[in-house]
């Protein structure tokens, strides 16, 4: 049903998308109706807000797509002001106009990452590039070098587990979670030379 209601306002010309955002923004406006309180602002409907629709005395209707982020790295990445990793969440918003009362449904959530950013953010961040380093030098040099990459990494492996754990309350999907948590190990291992 969701499917078909996105291919039905898809297919609306843009003048009406846009006369639809106007009479939302308008409605919302003049009665000064109060907003879920999820984070949503007018601001937030004005700029992010798509799929409009309005049936007049019955409902008035809208979603916003939000990207919660997870920025791995307590350093910003350099140059980047794109998050390592965040989930994509469409919110349908649903506004009752004759009791004033909202239905608010979470469309879909998915959940991505971009590898070489994780790798930067964790591994090359400035405030643990160092630290890093000298484990690796570590590592390389000592006699056991499996032994030793276990007790120089354990803890930053335990750390990422727990890290990658959710993202603001939102559960990270648990293959996604061991997948950034082993390109990591493998990441440091092939620095360290065991791979």
């Amino acid at each position: 049903m969701w499917e078909e209601r996105v291919q039905k306002c898809s297919r609306r010309p843009r003048s009406l998308m846009t006369t639809a955002k106007k009479r939302v923004l308008a409605i919302l406006t003049d009665r000064d109706i109060e907003l879920p309180d999820d984070g949503v602002t007018l601001e937030k409907i004005r700029h992010r807000g798509t799929h409009f629709r309005i049936d007049e005395g019955e409902f008035l209707s809208f979603r916003i797509e939000r990207h919660p982020t997870m920025y791995l790295s307590d350093s910003r990445i350099r140059g980047r002001h794109r998050s390592p990793a965040r989930f994509h969440v469409m919110t349908d918003y649903r506004l009752d106009l004759d009791d004033e009362t909202w239905r608010v449904t979470e469309c879909e959530a998915t959940f991505d990452f971009d590898p070489h950013l994780v790798i930067e953010a964790e591994l090359d961040a400035l405030g643990r590039k160092h630290a890093i380093e000298e484990q690796i030098e570590q590592v390389k040099t000592a006699d056991d070098q499996a032994d030793a990459f276990d007790e120089a990494f354990d803890s930053w492996i335990d750390h990422w587990e727990d890290k990658f754990a959710a993202v603001h309350g939102r559960k990270v999907p648990d293959d996604q979670r061991r997948e950034i948590v082993q390109l990591l190990i493998d990441e440091l291992r092939s620095r360290t030379n065991l791979t």
